[in-house]
This record gives C-alpha cells, structure tokens and sequence, in this order.
C-alpha cells in the first residue's frame, strides 16, 4: 500500500488576503492542479501572527510582503522565487494638510509597525528631509489606514502610508492629508517564496507562475487577484532588501 503523498501548506500576508481573499483561494487550488499536490490555505488578518507562524514551520509555500520575505529566507532557508509585474512597495510620508516638517522639531510620526518595509522606506525619507530620528517618537498604530488617521486626527504629526493603501483612500480622507515626501525606489515588492520542503521544486513553481499570463485559466486567476502577471525574481533582491534595512537601522 502506498502511502499518502505528503499535504502542504501556503501563507499569505495579510495585506493582500483583506483586499480579496477569494482570489487567493482560487491561485491555491490552481497550483495543486497544475503541480500536482495537496495544499491548505488558511487566511490570516494579523501581521506578526501570520508572520511567527510562518517562522515556526511547517509552511511550504508563502507569498510575503518583503519584510516577512527577508526573514523567511535568513531564518527559515526559503527562496524567493516570482513577484507580480510592475507592483512595488512604496511609501508616502503624510501630514495634516497645510502643516510643514521642519527639521530639529520633535515629532510623533505613525507607521503601521517597525517590521514591514514601509517602515524602513519611510525612515529614508525622513533622512532626506533632514529630520533626525532621535527628533521623532514612532507610534505603532497596527495598520496602514490607521497611520493616515491618525495623522488625520491629530493624534501624530506625520504618518508612514503604504502606496497601494494611499490609492485605495477615500477622497475625503486624502483632501484632508498632504504628501510631504515619497518613495520611489522600486527596490521592494511582495512575493512568492519556496520553502526547503519544495526547494526541488522551486523552478517549476517559478515557471508556473510566470506563465499563468499566457494560461486561459492562469489569465482569469491573475484578474481576479488584478496582476498583470508574475517575473522571476531578481537574483539580488535580498541583498537589495538587507541593505535598505541594514542602512535604515
């Protein structure tokens, strides 16, 4: 009796799940289709958590903002292997309309959490702004929108928001903020990781996800999920993710 081919499981960040997690439930069974195995997705709402329990083991397969991504390769030998085309991650350091950054003035600055790239990228623009870190107080706020609110109320003078979150903010909440500075460095974007458990695999997997843009049924999983398509990885992209937050640091 031959025993039963082994069940692996996929993670996704929490971002991308609270956008449209129906569409990450259809490119998980469009992979065990195409590749033949079993895997279970469960959708998680909470950074760290998804995060540690990805750290923990026992997932195979990921696709990460690029923060978790760094981590899953350095502590958890996973290989970053696609990331959809043309999206990166930026950040946009808001304030209160009308109200200007002067440098030497303390300042409480918003940001969703100190371990997402966001962060990171909007310490770089601090600097460039000639604001020292030791002037600012930052205030892990959970979320994206909740930093832009909370600058919107008063409660921070400026705010770190993910790009792709500033695009989905009402008219209303963006007339009452400013863009006082934005990254636009294209050094960062989510993407698929494989696992050791899959490593042999790992190839195949890229190829399969490069090529869902020319699959009439990969096509229709792409839309749902609003990519154009997945790239292959550039080799230093961790290298490039370990400097920015080496230098931020």
């Amino acid at each position: 009796m031959s025993s039963p081919s082994p069940r692996y499981r996929l993670s996704v960040c929490p971002h991308d799940t609270a956008k449209n997690i129906a569409a990450w439930f259809l490119i998980n069974t469009y992979l065990q289709k195409r590749l033949g195995l079993s895997m279970r997705f469960e959708p998680s709402d909470n950074f760290h958590a998804e995060r540690e329990q990805v750290l923990a083991g026992g997932y195979q397969l990921v696709y990460a903002n690029p923060f978790s991504a760094l981590q899953y390769v350095q502590q958890r030998g996973f290989t970053p292997v696609a990331r959809p085309v043309g999206v990166f991650d930026e950040t946009l350091l808001v304030t209160r309309e009308g109200m200007t950054l002067e440098p030497g003035r303390a300042l409480k600055v918003a940001t969703a959490t100190d371990k997402l790239i966001v962060h990171f990228l909007g310490l770089t623009l601090l600097d460039g702004l000639g604001i020292r870190m030791g002037d600012c107080e930052f205030v892990s706020v959970g979320t994206h929108q909740k930093a832009a609110q909370a600058v919107l109320d008063g409660r921070c003078d400026a705010g770190f928001v993910f790009n792709e979150t500033w695009q989905g903010l009402s008219g209303s909440t963006r007339a009452g903020l400013a863009v006082a500075a934005q990254t636009r460095s294209r050094q960062a974007s989510h993407c698929f990781c494989v696992g050791p458990e899959l490593a042999e695999r790992a190839d195949e997997i890229r190829d399969l996800l490069c090529a869902m843009c020319t699959d009439p049924a990969g096509q229709r999983v792409l839309e749902d999920l609003r990519f154009t398509g997945f790239e292959p990885m550039p080799a230093d992209a961790v290298a490039t993710l370990q400097a920015l937050v080496q230098q931020s640091a």
